[in-house]
């Protein structure tokens, strides 16, 4: 598996309700050796557990269980942090499945949070490039969701993808 990944320019973990022990692997290893790695939903807490984090259950996952074509939220994003100078606002729309959150991780930052106040987004703090960047619900696929977004919403997806395609 790792001469796979040793042949890839980036990897990206995708979200879902199952995980799978690879995942920790290729996270790991990615981490320590500065391959880019996108984390959407799971993949982003696969990626914080890999990193000695810890995620729990969210205390109300019926409000966030909504099928796609019927719930998006705001994230409020930190103004310091690598992912701000991707989407370059302070807020972006995303769509929910929360199951799980990231409760604790030493090697990221937690940079952008919905209402309830999990962490949507983390970064590696302890990477100089931007290549860490580890994103949980941007996992909709922009055409079929058009008809929600906003031009600019559909912008700030845009800008996610294609910064991570540019590293």
């Amino acid at each position: 598996m790792i001469a796979q990944i040793k042949l890839c320019n980036g990897i990206i973990l995708q979200g879902g309700l199952e995980t799978d022990n690879y995942e920790s692997i290729i996270s790991k290893y990615c981490y320590d050796n500065d391959i880019p790695i996108l984390g959407i939903c799971a993949g982003q807490n696969n990626i914080a557990r890999a990193l000695g984090g810890t995620t729990y259950k969210i205390h109300n996952p019926d409000k966030h269980d909504k099928s796609f074509d019927e719930y998006v939220h705001n994230i409020k994003i930190d103004k310091n942090s690598k992912f701000y100078n991707i989407v370059e606002t302070t807020e972006i729309m995303v769509n929910s499945r929360h199951k799980r959150t990231i409760k604790d991780c030493p090697s990221l930052d937690k940079v952008a949070f919905c209402e309830d106040g999990y962490p949507d987004v983390i970064e590696s703090k302890n990477k100089n490039n931007k290549r860490e960047i580890n994103l949980n619900n941007i996992e909709k696929k922009i055409k079929q969701y058009n008809k929600w977004l906003k031009k600019t919403e559909q912008e700030d997806q845009i800008k996610i993808f294609h910064n991570f395609l540019q590293m």
